[in-house]
């Protein structure tokens, strides 16, 4: 008798919407996953292959791009993070010679020469 309910059960709830929704489910979870977000990532930051006419880029210019989005992010970066008195120059911390800002060198615990 439980065999027969556990076939009746399982014949009526071959095509249920849970297992649907749990497939939906797990597609969503897939797409947060870090992986996926490199991949996003490596997408975007090597932008379109084609240009504005259609025609395919060469190597060169989405290398171009990409070298061109890096460089901006780096000075933008350089410009945030340093204060305007705040000079490259040697620091000493624990007897070994660092190349910092004097701010930095300051927060390590070095002495700026």
């Amino acid at each position: 008798m439980k065999i027969l309910l556990l076939m009746l059960v399982g014949l009526l709830c071959g095509g249920c919407f849970v297992f649907d929704e749990i497939d939906q489910g797990m597609a969503i979870m897939d797409s947060h996953t870090p992986d996926s977000q490199r991949a996003k990532a490596k997408v975007e930051a090597v932008g379109t292959a084609e240009n504005a006419d259609g025609t395919p880029k060469s190597a060169r210019e989405r290398l171009n791009e990409y070298y061109a989005k890096q460089r901006a992010k780096a000075s933008a970066l350089v410009k945030t993070s340093a204060e305007p008195g705040d000079k490259l120059g040697r620091c000493q911390i624990r007897g070994a010679i660092h190349y910092t800002r004097r701010s930095d060198c300051q927060t390590r615990g070095g002495k700026f020469l």
